[in-house]
């Protein structure tokens, strides 16, 4: 039955009506064996209940309502956002706000979207009351506790339209303020259809996902594909993860997953904080299709990981590449099952100047880069010049444009910003494309590379210098540095645009690490590899790298602590000012 709905909500009565004691969703309380799950008669029947306490609140007006979700990992969230799609209103998912951490954005999110209800769980709430009583944004909501609604016989509610929005998908914000994308139900149908037919996934898969619920890679893949397609989630905690990485691949292996994903840093994270024997004991032959997405993708990542966890049976094709955003709802571009990631290895000091010349893999200052898949058929993707509007030549980098019945319908409440990103079009006339902000090429064959983000390019004396190719070779300066745990951004002095660069310490080196060693290592390697000469390198206590919940860096918010004196330093070199300090 794989395609034949028009929304979510029809999606999930019609598993509830027909498979009714299936489970739909594991979540693991531990990270471990301590599970609580859901069925589909479940799931179906606390939608309802929840939409039937939401009612009330609906206006008269065709206007819909925006209910802001507050919750953490867990099975309750499901449950929320589901109601909300049931009573046909707009869910707003959001990070629950820590002491000293997330309140501004909420703020900001609840005032640009002009929401008056929350919905979050009894400890939760008590968390934010605690915290957040005096603050203008909580005081501003009327909050409903949902894991205190009885279950009980509820009328079906009018099934939403297709064009009807569901959600408004903040964006993580790592180059600019959070923008609230305004997704469909048949932008979720669409994306959905596109990971389904990519992967091939139907109701025997079985995924595992500790991403999180109110990020568009953990609500569309982790929540809604598992939906479309009718198998068995098993969800995790981020935090669980981040902390042990392997419970992700334990989940794997205790459930029989066959399906997956996360940011290239988990991958990483994977191998580091694992031994062989661990990996030894761990079966992940059942694995079928495990992606690397929404960061840059590491060539060696990919090498690593599938090196280190072939003694767990894991197989080299079972992992794919995938490219996307908020703004397409989740996919744009991915490998699929008869279309393998292809790797090129080029010039660097030539991809600088937005040149791709190929090189032998080994070459010295070569680097190698990795395909991010193809667009649906239904999809158009094109690579375009963002100054003139020109399509480019087929492996020639421009921007990244794609338009397709996953494109959302734009930004809340922000016309003109959508359309500066939604309305692009090319010097004939084709369009609207959405403009996603993000540089590469692309060939037929070969797919779609992603080379940076447009907005993050270094441009120092003339010459395109992309940060995370600067990272990379800070990261590999000396082994007291953390993995994917840098920045590089620039800012300017009287001299014009200078190069800082900033990198967390690994918590075991913290007490005795060369810092002066250090730094001057990452300002000879730099200079070797990249022929710059930092202003500043910042060496940061452990989780002091402004990250979004996704494992993205946020440079901007990096460059703007930097600016304020405001970082979780260890240590500086500083030739601006001249000067050296250790906390």
């Amino acid at each position: 039955m794989i395609g034949t709905f028009k929304t979510i909500v029809e999606t999930v009565r019609f598993r509830a009506t027909h498979t009714p004691d299936q489970t739909a969703f594991v979540y693991l309380k531990d990270g471990e064996t301590d599970e609580e799950s859901l069925t589909y008669n479940q799931l179906h029947s606390r939608a309802r209940a929840i939409a039937r306490h939401l009612s009330p609140t609906l206006p008269a007006t065709s206007d819909r309502p925006l209910f802001l979700l507050v919750y953490p990992q867990g099975l309750e969230f499901i449950e929320a956002f589901l109601g909300c799609l049931y009573a046909g209103a707009v869910a707003v998912p959001i990070a629950v706000p820590g002491k000293n951490r997330g309140a501004n954005k909420i703020g900001f999110l609840v005032e640009d979207a002009g929401i008056k209800t929350g919905l979050t769980t009894t400890k939760t709430y008590e968390l934010l009351q605690k915290n957040f009583s005096h603050d203008p944004w909580f005081q501003s909501l009327n909050w409903l506790v949902t894991d205190t609604i009885p279950t009980t016989e509820t009328p079906e509610f009018p099934l939403p339209a297709p064009d009807d929005l569901a959600l408004l998908q903040y964006t993580s914000g790592s180059t600019s303020q959070p923008k609230g994308v305004m997704v469909t139900h048949a932008n979720i149908m669409a994306n959905s259809a596109f990971i389904q037919h990519a992967f091939q996934n139907d109701s025997s898969s079985v995924s595992v996902c500790w991403l999180p619920s109110f990020h568009d890679m953990g609500l569309i893949d982790g929540i809604m594909q598992p939906i479309y397609c009718g198998f068995k989630a098993v969800l995790l905690n981020p935090v669980h993860v981040v902390q042990r990485p392997l419970r992700w691949l334990r989940a794997f292996d205790r459930y029989g997953g066959t399906y997956g994903g996360a940011p290239n840093f988990i991958f990483d994270f994977c191998v580091d904080r694992s031994t062989p024997d661990e990996r030894a004991q761990l079966d992940l032959s059942r694995v079928k299709h495990i992606y690397n997405a929404a960061e840059p993708i590491r060539a060696s990542t990919l090498h690593r990981f599938t090196e280190a966890f072939a003694v767990s049976g894991f197989s080299p094709k079972s992992l794919f590449t995938c490219f996307g955003l908020a703004e397409s709802t989740l996919a744009v571009t991915m490998c699929r099952v008869d279309r393998q990631p292809s790797r090129e290895t080029v010039d660097a000091d030539a991809l600088t100047e937005g040149r791709i010349i190929g090189r032998p893999a080994g070459t010295p200052d070569a680097r190698e880069l990795v395909c991010s898949g193809w667009p649906m058929s239904d999809s158009v993707l094109r690579i375009v010049d963002p100054e003139t509007g020109r399509v480019c030549e087929e492996g020639e980098i421009g921007e990244i444009w794609t338009k397709g019945p996953s494109v959302t319908r734009g930004y809340w409440n922000k016309p003109e910003l959508t359309v500066e990103s939604f309305a692009g079009y090319t010097q004939t006339g084709e369009g609207p494309f959405l403009r996603t902000g993000d540089a590469g090429y692309f060939r037929e064959k070969e797919g779609l590379f992603v080379t940076g983000r447009l907005k993050d390019l270094i441009i120092i004396r003339g010459a395109n210098h992309y940060p995370q190719d600067i990272e990379l070779t800070v990261e590999q300066c000396h082994e007291a540095l953390a993995s994917n745990a840098g920045a590089a951004f620039s800012v300017y002095t009287n001299d014009g645009e200078q190069l800082v660069v900033i990198h967390e310490l690994k918590r075991a080196a913290l007490p005795t690490a060369p810092v002066q060693d250090i730094a001057h290592a990452i300002l000879r390697e730099i200079g070797l590899r990249h022929a710059l000469a930092p202003v500043a390198v910042v060496l940061l206590r452990p989780n002091g790298l402004f990250k979004t919940t996704s494992g993205k860096v946020q440079r901007s918010a990096c460059q703007r602590a930097f600016l304020e004196n405001s970082l979780a330093e260890h240590y500086r070199w500083d030739s601006i000012q001249v000067n050296e300090k250790q906390t």
